[in-house]
């Protein structure tokens, strides 16, 4: 057996290093917010795209770097109220609505 063999012998009993079962139980833990975030993610690569801007404008614009600008668009962020709000402000869009229905509707407390 020549070194090739070897090596690739040696390779092919190791057993792979994998985390697909933390990543599956992470995606399903946090389902609701994942979806959300790449919604809010898609809604900027069109604004982006329909004003013409690169991620690095958008970055420049946010006062970050180009690569936090392409995290935040990879549809995995966890994104805070204030980061939404700097992107709404620069880019000059809302991300977030609250409907007033919502809002005013009573919530009854059990007794």
């Amino acid at each position: 057996m020549n070194k090739i063999e070897k090596k690739l012998k040696s390779l092919a009993e190791k057993e792979p290093s994998s985390n697909w079962k933390e990543k599956v139980s992470f995606r399903k833990e946090n389902k609701a917010w994942l979806k959300k975030s790449v919604q809010i993610s898609l809604r900027i690569l069109d604004v982006l795209e329909t004003k013409g801007w690169t991620q690095a404008q958008l970055a420049h614009e946010l006062g970050v770097s180009p690569q936090q600008v392409s995290k935040y668009l990879h549809g995995e962020n966890d994104f805070k109220l204030s980061t939404l709000a700097k992107i709404e402000d620069a880019l000059g869009i809302e991300l977030l609505q609250i409907s007033e229905e919502n809002v005013s509707q009573s919530i009854k407390i059990p007794e």
